[in-house]
């Protein structure tokens, strides 16, 4: 019986999955059209955005008509930033309607901000169909090139939020799923590893917690998607870190202490899997993780910029699956997707331009240059004008007309594991630390880690105005920490265990120390600025180890 229902299983993957690429296949067709004609596609793209944005406020704020050509567009809409439309977006959160839109707002998804510290973008049924002409020739172009994923189930990496907003919003923020169609979250549901209630779990720690059970009781994982490669190596982590009790639920079948903080979640249960977790005495490697994945066929992660190392790290931890990069996605829209070895411009999502960063000159997609170094542009179905991202890319080249991109970082701020701080944010901690007159803030650092039994971690790096005690060093840790917390991707990181706590570092040399590492970049003293928010980017000195210590 045992074996005719994993048949069955198997079966009803490989079915369910050739559904759904079935379903996605009119988006790639016409993806794959597209890309010889991106001028024509992207000018048709901007006329049926208007048609949904010219009735608005937003439309007759700038005097926008149905008519309008791109040329015509640029010169009634100036480039725009999040503050720009921070008090329409929260009239709209109030229940104002057809503020940037004539569109009824599905939801409002919750993102760092620069300035304020969390931005909340509407999300249409227009804007979600743009998200959804992106990812369905992505879907289907992943299983042209890995048929192995048609074998099992998938797991695709929640749109995880703190603690402290769960209580507060809707669940449908928190689901990658929910970005689908409904039709096509029917059958991608099916093959899902982990069920979307994982999501509403009381805690974060609650949700990893029963999100790394569902997976070890998987042994048909063909796919695992997440987005920071660090968020999965947190889980991978928590395996040794929670063993026994991974041990017990998994023997057992039942939550135990955590039933109340999962209800309505079936418990998985896998024996086998609780009995090589028993008998595994090391630290978690590929040969564990290949025993309980054996079918895994691709992993997909970030793995530019910053981000490199820790790919790295979690290639070698699952050996038994191919590797993709992420394109650029943001809260705001999606820029690039992974296709036929490249990462093209989402050329059926939103209306594009980009700014050249060397001569400040901006251009629509299909004017761009190769090696341009640029910074996305987007209005998309949302409501969003114009909208500047805040992130640098590199026209790597063309897939037949379509611009293709690298990721280069992100503009205004550091980006260790998805934490988006900013130098506004960097600015605001400082200013806080200095209500204690006894020092001044020089910058916060961004400590990376090299070591696997390191976190990364935010560092405060003051000078003392005059004697300042150990317990007065904690308070201003501890009320920079709480500063940081209050921003939504720290916050979260935090509470996905990808980030420490932040440390504070008080010393006379204070100056010398920033200059040091500056220094070491090639950078003259006499025209050093110190900055608010800076990558520390050589090794460590003892008084920062000793602050991490303390």
């Amino acid at each position: 019986m045992t074996l005719i229902n994993g048949i069955s299983r198997k079966v009803v993957h490989k079915l369910t999955h050739k559904v759904a690429s079935n379903l996605s296949l009119h988006g790639y067709k016409q993806f794959c059209t597209a890309l010889a004609h991106p001028q024509a596609v992207q000018r048709e793209k901007l006329s049926a955005l208007l048609k949904v944005i010219v009735p608005s406020v937003s439309g007759k704020k700038y005097n926008l008509s149905t008519s309008l050509f791109y040329e015509e567009f640029i010169r009634k809409v100036p480039i725009t930033e999040y503050e720009d439309w921070a008090e329409q977006i929260e009239k709209a959160r109030s229940g104002s309607s057809q503020e940037l839109s004539v569109e009824t707002n599905e939801r409002f998804q919750p993102t760092s901000g620069s300035t304020s510290k969390i931005k909340w973008i509407p999300y249409t049924q227009s804007f979600l169909n743009e998200l959804d002409a992106a990812i369905s020739p992505w879907m289907v172009d992943m299983y042209k090139g890995n048929p192995g994923m048609l074998k099992g189930t998938h797991y695709w990496s929640l749109s995880w939020v703190p603690t402290e907003l769960r209580r507060t919003i809707s669940g449908a923020v928190n689901d990658d799923l929910k970005l689908l169609p409904w039709w096509k979250r029917v059958f991608t549901g099916l093959t899902s590893s982990v069920p979307e209630g994982v999501s509403l779990a009381e805690t974060s720690e609650d949700s990893q917690f029963a999100t790394l059970c569902y997976l070890l009781a998987d042994k048909s994982l063909t796919f695992l998607s997440v987005w920071s490669p660090t968020f999965a190596l947190t889980l991978f982590d928590n395996i040794i870190k929670h063993k026994l009790e991974l041990v017990s639920v998994l023997a057992t079948g039942k939550w135990g202490n955590r039933a109340t903080a999962l209800p309505g979640l079936k418990c998985p249960k896998s024996q086998h899997v609780a009995e090589m977790l028993l008998q595994w005495k090391g630290s978690i490697s590929g040969e564990l993780l290949q025993q309980i994945w054996p079918k895994l066929a691709l992993v997909s992660a970030w793995d530019t910029s910053s981000s490199m190392t820790w790919a790295n790290k979690l290639k070698n931890l699952l050996p038994q699956g191919e590797f993709q990069g992420k394109g650029l996605w943001a809260t705001e829209g999606v820029v690039s997707i992974p296709f036929q070895g490249q990462y093209p411009l989402a050329i059926c999502s939103h209306f594009y331009e980009f700014i050249d960063l060397d001569t400040e000159e901006v251009f629509p997609a299909w004017q761009l240059k190769q090696d341009q170094i640029v910074r996305p542009v987007l209005t998309t179905g949302s409501g969003l004008l114009r909208y500047a991202m805040k992130d640098k890319l590199r026209v790597s080249g063309f897939l037949q007309d379509c611009p293709c991109f690298e990721f280069l970082g992100r503009l205004d701020g550091i980006d260790l594991v998805g934490e988006k701080m900013s130098p506004e944010i960097a600015l605001e901690v400082m200013h806080s630390a200095e209500q204690n007159p006894r020092l001044t803030a020089i910058t916060m650092f961004a400590m990376p880690v090299n070591s696997e039994n390191e976190k990364p971690f935010y560092l405060l790096l003051c000078e003392p105005n005059s004697h300042i005690s150990e317990l007065e060093m904690q308070q201003i840790a501890a009320n920079a920490e709480a500063e940081l917390q209050a921003c939504f991707h720290y916050q979260l990181a935090r509470d996905l265990g990808q980030l420490d706590t932040l440390k504070v570092c008080c010393s006379q040399n204070a100056r010398e120390l920033y200059y040091s590492r500056c220094e070491a970049r090639g950078m003259v003293v006499g025209n050093i600025k110190i900055e608010p928010l800076v990558l520390w980017d050589i090794d460590m000195p003892d008084i920062f180890l000793e602050a991490v210590a303390a």
